[in-house]
């Protein structure tokens, strides 16, 4: 009698669904952040944007993230004196199976203080557009203070104010709970 072997038994681990299966589909933003207000004196602002997306998005084309040229506010009676324009170009296309985890856009608006030093302005978030078309977004930006006025005080003499460690913490829902 031909002697049998035991049935091997091999753990197949399901493959991965690729984003090129004819289920995903396309999301493309393109723009331009135009313009920022700003009601007191500050001047020589430049403004970064970066991308943050779920786990299944992949990035096709276009870059993350970006860094604007320092712009002055402007005094040509066009536009209004507290005005600053960056005209500051955005095209990125994201490919993904599921909706969870929407492309969100990150605003760091920053500039130089009286001596030099790069200070944050303003931070700001912006779910992208779920449905195709023309738009134009208002983004209210904010900045962290401190909770103590002798921390305002010590951060103002040492030129070390409040920032979020990631840029991208305005766009997430994490650990907002602390910020207020």
């Amino acid at each position: 009698m031909p002697e049998t072997s035991p049935p091997r038994v091999t753990k197949q681990t399901p493959a991965r669904r690729s984003l090129t299966d004819s289920s995903a589909f396309f999301v493309m933003v393109t723009g331009h952040i135009e313009s920022g207000r700003y009601q007191s004196s500050i001047d020589n602002l430049y403004c970064r944007y970066s991308f943050s997306s779920g786990p299944d998005w992949e990035i096709t084309h276009g870059v993350d993230s970006g860094l604007s040229q320092i712009a002055r506010r402007s005094h040509d009676g066009i536009r209004s004196g507290n005005e600053i324009v960056w005209n500051f170009p955005v095209d990125i296309s994201f490919k993904a199976t599921n909706a969870y985890g929407w492309p969100r856009l990150a605003l760091s608006i920053c500039g130089l203080d009286a001596l030099g030093r790069d200070v944050v302005r303003g931070y700001g978030g912006l779910l992208c557009p779920p449905s195709p078309g023309r738009y134009v977004k208002y983004v209210t930006t904010y900045v962290p203070v401190s909770a103590t006025r002798c921390q305002q005080f010590m951060n103002w003499v040492a030129g070390t104010f409040p920032e979020f460690y990631d840029s991208k913490f305005v766009t997430q829902g994490e650990g907002r709970a602390v910020t207020r």
